[in-house]
């Protein structure tokens, strides 16, 4: 069970080795391997949708892993990943939930919650930082280390595949009745996602223009790319639509929702660990990701069942 925790984590893609065959430099593993080492994502859902009638309850529950609406075992999250959330409600209260560590195997952790206020709310979550490694050994087994790398002992290793310490925020956007500028302001996470836009107001065909802030102020760094998905589409592995496009220098980055549903869209950036780090791990590495819905001109349907 703890090795599949860690394999949760970072997925190991199928022949990424080959990309370490040479004795290339920590750098040169940075910028070969970024885009893949950070594979399991975590997203926040409404089980209802998004955009929901008022006096409606939903669930609020947890994606994590490639592809929507939950692909692995979300129990397996445990505090250990996820230690609570927050709903930020119109009239700018915020309600914090813990996240018990009693989660049992099968039991699918949700939250309810009742959409009484109108207005756009804003859900969010993170992982705390930590660290993860792959490491092959000398009897040719790969595995995943969650610790600081200089505490891992290099006797038994061959090679190291790559070694990062990570950062992760997630959020949602739901409205309840008439939408609200809500949406557009920011949460604060270090690494967040704002729509040009209340998503209540996109159609499918219309393109979805973002900007990506790195401690408020937009990402203009090298190196930061984006990945969107729809709930319809995504039923395997890293099935994305829009698949490790770069943003532009401004941070900016934008696709075409091209279908009505639930979309999910990260963006992933990273660079050589500080000096002070180098003896903990190669790379310093950063995750967001919101979801959202795209409805139709026949507006927002009342579901025909209760929660």
């Amino acid at each position: 069970m703890k090795n599949k925790r860690w394999i949760l984590l970072g997925s190991f893609i199928i022949g990424i080795v080959l990309l370490v065959k040479s004795d290339a430099s920590a750098g040169n593993h940075f910028l070969l391997l970024f885009p893949f080492v950070l594979g399991h994502t975590l997203w926040i859902q409404s089980s209802i949708g998004y955009n929901v009638l008022p006096g409606r309850p939903t669930h609020i529950f947890f994606g994590w892993g490639h592809h929507l609406p939950v692909h692995d075992p979300i129990h397996l999250l445990g505090v250990q990943w996820v230690k609570e959330y927050q709903i930020y409600e119109p009239d700018g209260t915020v309600l914090t939930e813990k996240i018990n560590g009693d989660i049992k195997e099968g039991h699918f952790p949700y939250f309810r919650y009742e959409c009484t206020k109108e207005g756009t709310y804003r859900l969010a979550s993170s992982v705390p930082t930590g660290f993860y490694t792959i490491y092959r050994d000398k009897d040719e087994n790969w595995h995943h280390y969650v610790k600081p790398l200089d505490t891992l002992d290099q006797s038994g290793v061959e090679k190291i595949l790559i070694s990062l310490r990570y950062w992760m925020w997630t959020k949602a956007l739901m409205t309840v009745g008439k939408p609200d500028d809500n949406a557009l302001k920011p949460l604060g996470q270090e690494l967040e996602i704002m729509l040009e836009k209340n998503p209540f107001e996109y159609r499918p065909g219309d393109t979805v223009n973002f900007t990506v802030l790195h401690k408020g102020k937009p990402l203009t760094e090298p190196g930061g790319t984006f990945y969107a998905q729809d709930q319809g589409h995504s039923a395997g592995f890293d099935d994305f639509v829009y698949d490790k496009v770069p943003l532009n220098e401004d941070g900016t980055g934008s696709f075409e929702v091209n279908c009505e549903g639930v979309w999910h869209l990260k963006a992933q950036w990273g660079y050589p660990a500080p000096k002070e780090y180098e003896d903990k791990c190669w790379i310093f590495a950063f995750v967001a990701s919101v979801t959202f819905e795209v409805n139709t001109d026949e507006g927002v349907k009342n579901p025909s069942y209760n929660l």
